[in-house]
C-alpha cells in the first residue's frame, strides 16, 4: 500500500506479507530498512558469521548491503513498514555502516515507549480488536511519531547520492563529489553513514538491482538489454553480481508462482532510487519522472 502523504519522503510502501506453505525458503535482495510485526507463524534469517537472526511480534530488519537467505516456518503472516534511507536516518539515527544486514530490537530504533506500544500490536490484532487496515495505520502513526527531522546537511548527502544512483548504470564518481561542499574523505564516509558502503560499493549494489529489475521484465528492447550488458565485464560477472546483491540469476529472475522478490525487485519497490535511468526510460517508452 502506498505510504501516507506526510510520510511518503521516508518510506518506501506499507505492506502485508503471507504464505499458507508449511515451509519456505526464499532469499531477500539487499534492501532498505523494514518494520515488521509476525502476527503468524515464524521466520529465520542466516547473516554473517553464523548469526541466525530470528523473527518476533515486533522488531526491526537493518537495511541489508547484500541478498540474505531465510526461511519461513508458515502459515505465515506479516505487517510491515519498508523504509528509505531517508526513513531510516529520521526514526533511527543509526548508521547503516554500523548497523546493517541484521533483526534490530524495537527499542534500539524508536525507543522504548514506542517499542512498548508496537509490541502490543501483533497481540491485539490475534485478539481481533485489530483489523488489518488498522494495524497498518498504527504501525504508521509509530513512525509519524518517531520521525525527528534530519539536518538539512544530512538530507543533501542522501538527496545527492540517490540522484547520482539513479542517472545511470555506471555513474561518474567524480560528478557526486562535485555536488557535495564536501571533501571527498568526507563524501565517502558520510555516505557509508546513510547507505552503509562506500560510493564504490553502492554502484555496484544498484548495477545490479537496475540489471534484475529490468532483466525480470516481460519484454525488454535490445538496446537495453545491450545497455545492460555492456555494463559488466562479461556474463560471468552479471551472474556473479546479479547473486550476490538479488539471490538471483538472469534465468532466475522469473520465478515460478509468487515470490517475495518479485515485488521487491519491481520498480514499486524501489520508490527512493530510479531503477531506470532516463535513457532506458525513453527506450521503455516510460517518462522518467514516472518510473
Amino acid at each position: 500500500m502506498p505510504a501516507p502523504a506526510d510520510l511518503a519522503p521516508y518510506l518506501n510502501s506499507l505492506y502485508i506479507w503471507q504464505t499458507e506453505f508449511p515451509t519456505l525458503d526464499e532469499v531477500l535482495p539487499a534492501y532498505s530498512a523494514q518494520m515488521t510485526a509476525f502476527v503468524t507463524g515464524k521466520a529465520r534469517m542466516a547473516f554473517d558469521d553464523g548469526i541466525v537472526g530470528e523473527t518476533s511480534d515486533a522488531f526491526f530488519l537493518a537495511p541489508l548491503c547484500q541478498a540474505r537467505h531465510f526461511s519461513v516456518r508458515g502459515p505465515a503472516k506479516l505487517f510491515g513498514v519498508s523504509l528509505n534511507f531517508r526513513g531510516w536516518a529520521a526514526l533511527s539515527g543509526l548508521s547503516v555502516h554500523d548497523h546493517h544486514d541484521s533483526f534490530l530490537p524495537s527499542e534500539m530504533v524508536i525507543g522504548e515507549a514506542l517499542a512498548d506500544e508496537f509490541a502490543t500490536l501483533a497481540p491485539r490484532w490475534r485478539k481481533g480488536d485489530l483489523d488489518d487496515d488498522a494495524f497498518l495505520d498504527a504501525m504508521a502513526d509509530i513512525v509519524r511519531r518517531g520521525i525527528s527531522e534530519l539536518p538539512k546537511t544530512h538530507l543533501q548527502v542522501i538527496d545527492r547520492t540517490l540522484e547520482w544512483l539513479s542517472s545511470s548504470f555506471r555513474p561518474d564518481l567524480e560528478s557526486l563529489y562535485s555536488t557535495l561542499p564536501y571533501s571527498k574523505r568526507q563524501v565517502q564516509r558520510l555516505v557509508a553513514q546513510f547507505f552503509g558502503q562506500s560510493p564504490v560499493r553502492l554502484v555496484r549494489r544498484y548495477r545490479a538491482v537496475r540489471a534484475a529489475t529490468l532483466l525480470s521484465l516481460p519484454a525488454l528492447p535490445d538496446e537495453v538489454e545491450a545497455d545492460i550488458h555492456a555494463a559488466f565485464y562479461d556474463q560471468a560477472h552479471l551472474i556473479k553480481e546479479l547473486r550476490f546483491f538479488t539471490g538471483r540469476t538472469p534465468k532466475r529472475l522469473l520465478p515460478e508462482g509468487e515470490s517475495a522478490i518479485n515485488e521487491m525487485l519491481g520498480p514499486e519497490g524501489y520508490s527512493s532510487v530510479d531503477l531506470f535511468g532516463s535513457s532506458e526510460a525513453r527506450q521503455l517508452g516510460q517518462d522518467p519522472l514516472d518510473c
